[in-house]
């Protein structure tokens, strides 16, 4: 609670201090986008297209039990110590396409790639495959001569990716390793931008709601989310930002009947000696700085094309349970917009 009280004081000083550029907010220089890992950040005009590739590569390593670092052994942690994980790498692909209707409302899809690898002393386990979908509206909610704007965004998680992966043995496998939550999840969030004359700032809040339950029986749990980020442009086509993040994540609602209700299976009475079972083990709250850069080519045959490149690391991070320790994200982007 101090950390979002915190965040919505500096967004309150940002709002206050940012009304010097002249003329309304524009995208086309540099930072005329959020850093890349933020979606749903900015709109388009009617007619406009946009489509982007993002990827990102996030690494986990090490184990936490809520704040506190703890050796992987069963004293410590609980679980039997040939299942707990070591380290985790996961690779997402994201395919995205906006277009703007009207000047009131822009609509956005996104399509994933993911691609799960988790070591434990028992061996290694992947996962990959298609992720859910997500599909938004963007409306404006205003827009001023001195640079700013503000928009709201509807968006909804389709659950196409599979919560049914499994080893080669055929045994399904924990939370994180699955490719979608299985649930048709509400996803809103308000998005505030502005500019000066060399700098932008931006501020959202946002979160995922999850609507019932998937035919495992659980419910992935609801997520706040709330990001801040300022850019300085170097160039006409070069900028440079800096981001805080900030996400709470509750734990999952229910347990996985597969992995709970078969008594049959013998391998089945180990599965809660393991952390990623668990479903008091998943969710955290963790507040995260980025920094990045941004490209836009302005003239040329590549006019509308923008690069992005932006590096997370954990500031501070507190999980349910027992559970990796994120170590840090890498996340590139291409945009393109006509």
């Amino acid at each position: 609670m101090k950390l979002f009280t915190a965040i919505t004081l500096i967004s309150l000083s940002i709002f206050s201090f940012s009304s010097a550029h002249e003329g309304p907010w524009t995208a086309a220089r540099p930072d005329g986008h959020a850093p890349i890992s933020v979606m749903g950040d900015h709109m388009h005009k009617m007619g406009e297209w946009m489509v982007s590739y993002r990827y990102m590569s996030m690494d986990m390593k090490g184990l936490l039990k809520g704040s506190d670092s703890v050796a992987p052994i069963m004293m410590a942690t609980g679980f039997m110590t040939n299942m707990l994980p070591t380290e985790m790498t996961m690779d997402m692909q994201m395919f995205g396409t906006m277009y703007a209707f009207s000047n009131k409302w822009t609509l956005m899809g996104m399509l994933h790639y993911l691609d799960n690898e988790m070591s434990m002393p028992m061996g290694k386990m992947d996962s990959n495959g298609l992720g859910d979908i997500k599909i938004a509206g963007l409306y404006d909610l205003a827009q001023w001569d001195s640079g700013r704007r503000m928009h709201l965004k509807l968006g909804l998680n389709l659950p196409t990716g599979s919560i049914d992966e499994k080893d080669p043995m055929s045994r399904v496998l924990g939370y994180g390793m699955q490719l979608g939550s299985g649930t048709y999840d509400f996803h809103p969030a308000i998005t505030y931008l502005a500019q000066t004359e060399n700098y932008s700032y931006g501020a959202q809040l946002g979160g995922i709601l999850r609507i019932g339950e998937n035919d495992q029986d659980y419910t992935l749990g609801n997520k706040f989310e709330a990001a801040l980020w300022g850019a300085r442009k170097i160039t006409d086509s070069l900028s440079a930002s800096a981001k805080l993040d900030y996400s709470s994540q509750s734990e999952i609602d229910g347990r996985d009947i597969r992995i709970h209700d078969r008594r049959d299976d013998v391998m089945m009475g180990m599965s809660m000696d393991s952390p990623t079972f668990d479903p008091n083990s998943q969710g955290r709250d963790i507040t995260t700085f980025g920094l990045g850069l941004n490209y836009y080519f302005q003239n040329g045959g590549l006019s509308g094309h923008r690069l992005a490149v932006e590096w997370e690391t954990p500031i501070d991070q507190k999980v349910n349970g027992v559970q990796l320790e994120l170590d840090s994200v890498w996340t590139l982007g291409w945009q393109y917009a006509w």
